[in-house]
């Protein structure tokens, strides 16, 4: 029987590694290219779905469970976790949202949702807004500060202090999403069920 490695861990994940840990989220667009290309109307469906559970999940997640338990771990836990987490949510977040985002507006247009004189339109400008808001915030504020975290906890001597101001402000950023998703969802419930 070995002893366990006393090696410590890696506090940050390269950035390749990182990308092809969540390689699998690329299944999502693939899917949504081919709906488009083969007009399969089912796949475009998924694509749209499944990358909306994944969004939807993960801000829920990260605003509201994730995110309470970095703000009470120690500096030194707090960055393991961060090092290893932010690289991987550059690639996964935006891949998602643009790819939810795209799909939706596809899906909408083939659904005939588009014209005003559908009664599903209200609901759809109030998912796109939302929509629009979730992407802007994410790719215009989230991701920054995922950059940012990234490269601090990348230092040898990081500033933990200023790493924990760029978090707090993550966490209330990513529970806003959360929240509005919460909306989003019972938006597409009514659409679903009418």
């Amino acid at each position: 029987m070995q002893a366990p490695s006393t090696m410590p861990a890696q506090s940050t994940i390269r950035l390749g590694k990182a990308f092809q840990s969540i390689a699998w989220v690329l299944l999502i667009p693939l899917g949504f290219a081919i709906a488009v290309i083969t007009n399969n109307f089912a796949l475009l469906d998924w694509a749209h779905v499944m990358g909306a559970i994944l969004w939807t999940a993960l801000d829920i997640f990260m605003g509201f469970v994730l995110g309470p338990i970095l703000q009470r771990l120690e500096p030194s836990a707090r960055k393991l976790v961060i090092g290893q987490l932010m690289p991987r949510m550059l690639f996964l977040m935006p891949i998602v949202a643009i790819t939810v985002g795209w799909s939706g507006w596809v899906l909408g247009h083939r659904l005939g949702n588009f014209t005003p004189s559908s009664p599903a339109f209200p609901w759809i400008v109030a998912a796109g807004i939302i929509t629009i808001v979730l992407t802007v915030q994410g790719i215009g504020a989230i991701l920054p500060i995922n950059v940012s975290v990234f490269k601090e906890v990348s230092k040898t001597h990081p500033n933990l202090d200023k790493v924990s101001r760029l978090m707090r402000f993550y966490r209330y950023l990513v529970a806003v999403q959360g929240l509005l998703q919460f909306v989003i969802v019972a938006i597409m419930v009514h659409l679903a069920v009418g």
